[in-house]
């Protein structure tokens, strides 16, 4: 269970995906309230049909939602992977939050002296969790399962004989924040850099040094060599020391020659990643 809520997960939450997702779960919500009753209604309660109370009721799911989104986008850390657990711990809080929120919307839509009692604020929170838990764990399963299944089946039309008799032992030299620090680079020793906060771990043939620069300055000094690739806002690898290409649910996980660490290739660098693949094999 660990391993599986540590599983890193696509961010879908820019603001385009996010109103998408709430009007897929307006109109679902609302065709599954008014359809199967999920819980029950005293039709003289209302103020409204039942098919209107069901569209107030979503519509205020969909303001939380996307006000949670913006909210969300403020305050993440942008330098930490999603993650499963992230994903459960967002929507878990969102659902609480839809709770409150139809809670709050008692007295627009029902004909009763104590919808601000305690019981109400209780049985509409745990309400949403109900339904709203067992279509989060369904979706989020099966959008898991569906990710891994369309990186491994992308993953295996990948030609993995990259150009490994490639020799290259022209040497570069490296500047990093501190002169003393400088170095020379082998290119055909090079296998992929690290970022690590203010540091970069330089993983060679040779072993791994540890310098103070930025991915990003490593990067533009290497830029003149197109086996070269940043895959990941972590990574900096060695497109020729790629010894098999393997599908996860954020993209592709690469295991490197001479290496036993896995390097991340993200979603959003898929396309490019796969274009300088080809470029290397023609």
């Amino acid at each position: 269970m660990k391993k599986i809520l540590r599983t890193n997960y696509p961010f879908y939450y820019d603001v385009k995906t996010a109103t998408i997702i709430s009007v897929l779960v307006f109109i679902l919500s609302t065709s599954f309230s008014y359809a199967f009753e999920p819980f029950e209604v005293n039709y003289k309660e209302l103020k409204f049909s039942y098919l209107t109370t069901s569209v107030i009721h979503s519509i205020v799911s969909l303001i939380v939602f996307m006000s949670s989104v913006i909210l969300l986008k403020l305050f993440r850390d942008k330098k930490k992977d999603w993650q499963v657990y992230n994903e459960f711990s967002f929507l878990f809080i969102v659902l609480i939050l839809i709770g409150i929120g139809q809670f709050l919307i008692r007295d627009l839509i029902y004909i009763k002296d104590d919808n601000w009692s305690f019981r109400y604020l209780f049985e509409e929170i745990r309400n949403t969790l109900l339904v709203g838990s067992l279509l989060m764990f369904i979706i989020t399963s099966i959008n898991i399962e569906r990710l891994k299944s369309i990186y491994r089946n992308r993953s295996k039309l990948l030609n993995l004989d990259l150009n490994k008799d490639v020799n290259s032992n022209e040497t570069i030299s490296i500047k990093t924040k501190v002169k003393i620090d400088d170095f020379n680079l082998t290119m055909n020793d090079f296998i992929y850099a690290k970022s690590d906060k203010n540091y970069v771990e330089i993983f060679t043939v040779g072993g791994k040094m540890i310098k103070r620069m930025s991915i990003k300055s490593l990067e533009d000094q290497l830029e003149i060599f197109d086996y070269i690739f940043r895959s990941h806002r972590s990574f900096l690898l060695n497109l020729n020391k790629i010894e098999m290409v393997q599908g996860n649910t954020q993209g592709y996980k690469l295991s490197l020659i001479s290496c036993e660490d896995e390097v991340l290739v993200s979603r959003g660098m898929i396309a490019k990643f796969e274009e300088e693949l080809r470029k290397l094999k023609k």
